[in-house]
């Protein structure tokens, strides 16, 4: 049995804003200058600039509603902007063609090329995209668990908790601008009703090339050094009273209360400088117990694994087909590309620093504590050994689950994800609103149609045929008992061939390819419509969705049964924290955070030896050393280029750094961060942004287990975002809308 380690080390946390006070001293001797009372209210003139885009983080960096974030975060954007102007410009052609009048050509992509509202004005990004602003939290656990332990039957005690989230929100939404969430913090020991202003219209202001946003592609994702421009700006809009509304041209730019003031160039870092993330980060697992992190390293991530690299093989082969299907098929490969590399990396290095062995090891320490004391003892002992239980209990079948699920995800299959959602909807709605299923009830439905809509951005049909063929093969392959809906589908064909066959038939039946037919049948169809209706798509959903109905009830009564025992888990961790004199921040959840740290390089083993990696890069090796024309994502623009070598003459302004004497690009800072954090804002000791979050080194990928104050997080320096927009662009005007007087630009 290894040691026992620190697994909570007090340098590493994504805390809540209330925790920050508490390290105060420690943040002062590192230089701290603004008030911790800045970071410890989300309603604060900081916190509040802070952003949510559902999935990504930004910021508020003018008082015209712009805001600021990872150029990766907009893909989906652009992507959208591209289907519509090419739907647009077919339209047109048709209308020429009718008048016998030549097509118009032009080659529409703005991933490739990047988006720049001088030229086409500020462009919606599409219905699902969403600004999200917390201003108001309340803790509501005595409300959400009171009496919960009386309730024996697991699933009614979860349908209980769900219940009480429902009327909850229910009396925290009248207001339409307001979205609310419980959220569970410590395992379910703490439930904080959570408010946020919801912005709906948004649009680009400005993305660079791919070539610049995703400079070195899935090469050097998790890697560094890195050269890459990760940013993009959008603006939010509202009503012209100000309030939150629809996209419309009469709408006006949003007028935040606060925004971050961006560090003007000269004032930029050095190692050892202090620095802050704010965002929001995720999901992280680390208040797990040992028998969790086993099936984790042991099941869960080599399944995670094979599962993302074969459905990765699946979209690289309809990605090489044709430009049409390159361009649908980038976002979801992107996650699917990030999320493989994270998981196969991650995996390694838990196997290398002895992952289980440490957790086992903290186990034992934490028992020894437990038994040292009469009452703890009397308290804690068997809470371990319960959740143990409870984790086996729930194991049968699960591949069979895993893939059932997958087969109707969004992510990979809008088509059948819609028809799932058409069934669900119609199925629900023969119920009273509060005893509906979370995620559709009306407070859901402006999400789910605009799902509905924004699903035609990557929807092609030979994607939703190789996909769905794929996937009821490796259902079919799957450990286990098979759902019901599988002979309903497809009988008694069990080969790929034949499988496809069905599918396709299937497609060519159904109508639900056609945006406006799936919003139609959203808003007007019965249950009893879609049980009779001829659409051979909708039928097969009918067919699984108890299916997928149970497999969702399996999950509710596996944490049913952990509600009770879970917190007094969470409570025993962090009396024996406290004991040792330390904080515990609860596990990342999609909520506000702040997490701090120190910029700085490390060192890597590199062979036999060991190697350090400075904490920055810069513009010249990005052009001398970087630069490679003939080799895919590593081909710097023209424009970069010459914009360089003006730089060699002239150099490059303010925003040139005296201490490295070139443009720094990206640096390193050992701050606590994970996925969610994209786009997050990176603030100085002064509290001015300094750069954005946008990926880590391959040694934090095991972060989201435990952290570890020697790896790194990856960060875009905001000089080069200046530097961009002053002498590559010319774009005087936002530098200035941002407080900054341009140095090249008219």
């Amino acid at each position: 049995m290894s040691q026992e380690p620190d697994m909570f080390p007090p340098t590493g946390g994504m805390w809540l804003p209330e925790q920050i006070p508490l390290m105060e001293g420690h943040l002062r001797a590192l230089g701290l200058e603004i008030d911790p009372s800045e970071l410890a209210d989300p309603t604060s003139s900081t916190l509040e600039a802070i952003v949510s885009l559902g999935g990504c983080s930004a910021s508020f960096v003018s008082k015209s509603g712009l805001i600021i974030t990872n150029h990766h975060c907009v893909e989906a954007y652009l992507s959208y902007m591209t289907e519509q102007d090419k739907a647009a410009l077919q339209r047109m052609n048709e209308t020429r063609a009718s008048q016998g009048l030549p097509p118009i050509e032009a080659d529409i992509d703005y991933m490739r090329d990047g988006y720049d509202a001088r030229k086409g004005g500020e462009r919606f990004t599409g219905p699902e995209s969403r600004a999200f602003i917390t201003f108001e939290q309340t803790n509501v656990t005595e409300r959400m668990t009171e009496g919960l332990a009386d309730i024996t039957d697991p699933l009614q005690r979860f349908e209980e908790l769900e219940r009480r989230q429902k009327q909850i929100l229910k009396e925290a939404e009248t207001d339409p601008s307001v979205r609310a969430e419980v959220k569970s913090f410590f395992r379910g020991e703490t439930f904080m009703l959570i408010r946020k202003r919801k912005l709906k219209d948004l649009r680009m202001v400005y993305a660079p090339p791919k070539a610049v946003g995703y400079f070195g592609g899935d090469e050097r994702n998790w890697e560094f050094p890195r050269h890459v421009g990760d940013f993009a700006f959008l603006r939010v809009y509202t009503g012209p009273d100000g309030e939150t509304a629809d996209h419309a041209p009469e709408n006006i730019p949003y007028k935040p209360k606060n925004i971050i003031p961006v560090s003007h160039g000269g004032e930029g870092l050095v190692p050892e400088d202090l620095i802050f993330v704010a965002g929001y980060p995720g999901r992280t697992n680390r208040a797990t117990t040992f028998a969790e992190a086993r099936d984790t390293v042991g099941r869960s991530m080599p399944f995670t694994i094979d599962y993302l690299a074969k459905i990765r093989a699946v979209f690289r082969e309809l990605e090489s087909r044709n430009e049409v299907l390159a361009t649908k098929v980038q976002p979801p490969l992107f996650g699917i590309e990030n999320y493989l590399k994270n998981n196969r990396e991650a995996l390694q290095i838990l196997d290398s620093i002895d992952y289980l062995g440490r957790k086992e090891g903290f186990e034992e320490a934490l028992r020894v504590w437990v038994q040292a004391d009469r009452i703890r003892a009397e308290k804690y002992a068997p809470v371990i050994a319960e959740m143990n239980r409870i984790q086996t209990k729930y194991e049968e079948n699960w591949q069979k689950r895993a893939f059932t699920s997958r087969l109707f995800s969004g992510y990979f299959n809008g088509i059948l994800s819609s028809a799932m959602t058409l069934v669900r909807v119609a199925k629900e709605k023969q119920k009273s609103d509060q005893d509906r299923l979370p995620g559709y009830q009306e407070r859901d439905y402006e999400n789910l149609q605009d799902e509905l809509r924004q699903m035609q951005t990557t929807y092609d049909r030979a994607i939703a045929v190789e996909v769905t063929t794929h996937f009821l093969k490796r259902l079919i392959e799957a450990e286990g008992t098979n759902p019901a809906f599988l002979d309903g589908w497809l009988g008694n064909t069990r080969t790929e061939a034949g499988i496809r066959e069905k599918i396709e038939t299937v497609l060519d039946s159904t109508k639900l390819e056609d945006v406006e037919t799936r919003v139609g049948l959203f808003d007007s169809a019965t249950y009893a419509d879609l049980k009779t209706s001829d659409d051979q798509l909708i039928q097969l959903a009918m067919l699984a969705e108890p299916d997928l109905l149970a497999a969702e009830q399996h999950s509710k009564a596996k944490s049913g049964e952990a509600l009770v025992i879970s917190p007094l888990y969470i409570e025993m961790l962090r009396q024996f924290q406290e004991s040792r004199g330390q904080v515990m921040a609860p596990d990342a959840n999609s909520t506000l955070r702040i997490t701090f740290g120190q910029v700085g390089g490390y060192t890597k083993q590199d062979g036999e030896s060991v190697k350090f990696v400075p904490a920055f890069t810069n513009l010249r090796q990005l052009i001398d050393d970087e630069h490679q024309p003939a080799k895919r994502d590593f081909e710097v623009p023209a424009r970069w280029i010459s914009a360089y070598e003006r730089a060699k003459k002239r150099g490059y302004g303010p925003y040139g750094d005296a201490f490295y004497g070139d443009l720094p690009l990206n640096f390193l800072a050992n701050v606590d961060t994970t996925g969610g954090n994209s786009g997050s804002a990176a603030l100085n000791a002064r509290g001015e942004l300094i750069g954005l979050l946008f990926d880590g080194n391959t040694d934090s990928l095991y972060g989201d287990y435990v952290f570890d104050a020697g790896v790194r997080s990856i960060l875009l320096d905001v000089r080069y975002t200046l530097w961009v927009l002053d002498e590559v662009e010319g774009n005087g005007e936002l530098l200035r809308e941002m407080g900054i007087e341009p140095a090249f630009a008219k």
